[in-house]
């Protein structure tokens, strides 16, 4: 996975071109509110809601539409948490340049990463799949979450 700062327009200021690293500090104290680091906080360990013996991302949960799918779905529960669980990332964060959709689909593999254990943590002893897609054939980088 490559996060490098460097190479995110964005980001390049944030280096200090004396050792050439990222100033994590500089940045966040000067562009990341309290709110946004919150809701970067419920994307990244989200909330589960368990339901109908599925479980979902609490930011994508909607038991209207959860039970529409069960019924169109004849009740299977993988393919209704494969549909509700995913998630394109262009539709959270919006992108300016092609070095920010390179670094998206890395980022992808560390929400991942975050999920996983995030899951893990809620659901002791259940077992999940959390795929990741760079985006190529489809709407950008995706993560989708189901149980196994």
């Amino acid at each position: 996975m490559d996060l490098n700062p460097r190479g995110v327009p964005q980001l390049v200021e944030w280096t200090v071109e004396s050792d050439k690293e990222f100033h994590l500090q500089g940045f966040m104290s000067s562009t990341v509110s309290v709110a946004e680091a919150i809701a970067l906080a419920a994307f990244y360990r989200p909330e589960f809601v368990e339901y109908e013996e599925c479980v979902f991302l609490g930011f994508k949960f909607d038991r209207g539409g959860v039970d529409e799918w069960l019924e169109k779905q004849s009740g299977d529960r993988r393919a209704v948490e494969s549909v509700v669980n995913h998630v394109h990332l262009w539709d959270y964060f919006p992108l300016t340049s092609d070095a920010e959709y390179a670094a998206l689909a890395s980022l992808a593999e560390e929400i991942a990463a975050m999920w996983r254990n995030a899951v893990r943590d809620a659901f002791p002893g259940r077992e999940f799949d959390i795929a990741v897609s760079d985006g190529t054939g489809d709407y950008g980088p995706t993560l989708t979450l189901v149980s196994r």
